[in-house]
């Protein structure tokens, strides 16, 4: 299935609490590939078990249309990736960007004319403008406009709450320009039932 934006492929670059649940909600839509640098927690996946809890067995074994995997050459397969790592604080209490800028790189070296990337990793306010979006284009060789888009469009999920889920809160979504954000828009709307929220701007969506 594909979208009046001509989506074909989506990749979610991180498993974890966050990423899974979009990975599975994604699948229901179009073929999604769900990848993690932990093949520990692929392998898992493919048997059914997630430790996080956040998605059960028979939501998994639905998901016909999600690959899992730890290639990253598999990324290169999607015209939309959506980035959902883990951003912790270091011991000086400072956020620490590396996992990010990792996947980052990951994405950019897969990024293709006409992309799509997302993040939903929590960052401090213009970490996307400043950061992500310069390293995209150096690793790819794209510019932004031109040749790609971005979204941001913050995670707003309470591990272990059953009640407030993926699908049952409002998303806020944003992009570099208006006409990206309505395709981040048009990704969203069918997996979350609570509504959408368009931030005016990437900045005040990160700020959320």
């Amino acid at each position: 299935m594909s979208d009046v934006f001509g989506v074909q492929v989506i990749s979610v670059v991180g498993l974890g609490y966050v990423g899974l649940p979009l990975a599975v909600a994604f699948a229901r839509h179009w073929p999604v590939i769900g990848f993690d640098t932990d093949p520990a927690r692929i392998a898992e996946l493919r048997q059914g078990h997630d430790r996080t809890g956040e998605v059960c067995t028979a939501d998994l074994a639905a998901a016909a249309q999600l690959t899992l995997t730890v290639d990253a050459a598999d990324l290169a397969r999607a015209t939309v990736h959506v980035i959902a790592v883990p951003t912790p604080v270091d011991d000086g209490h400072a956020p620490d960007m590396a996992l990010l800028h990792d996947a980052t790189r990951l994405v950019g070296a897969a990024l293709r004319p006409g992309g799509l990337v997302i993040y939903e990793s929590s960052v401090y306010p213009c970490a996307t403008e400043e950061e992500c979006i310069p390293l995209l284009e150096e690793v790819s060789g794209l510019r932004l406009h031109r040749d790609f888009a971005v979204g941001y469009s913050p995670e707003r999920i309470n591990p272990g709450d059953k009640v407030n889920r993926l699908e049952t809160i409002r998303k806020i979504v944003s992009a570099t320009d208006p006409a990206a954000c309505e395709r981040v828009a048009a990704l969203y709307a069918p997996v979350v039932s609570a509504g959408l929220h368009r931030a005016p701007s990437i900045r005040v969506a990160e700020m959320s």
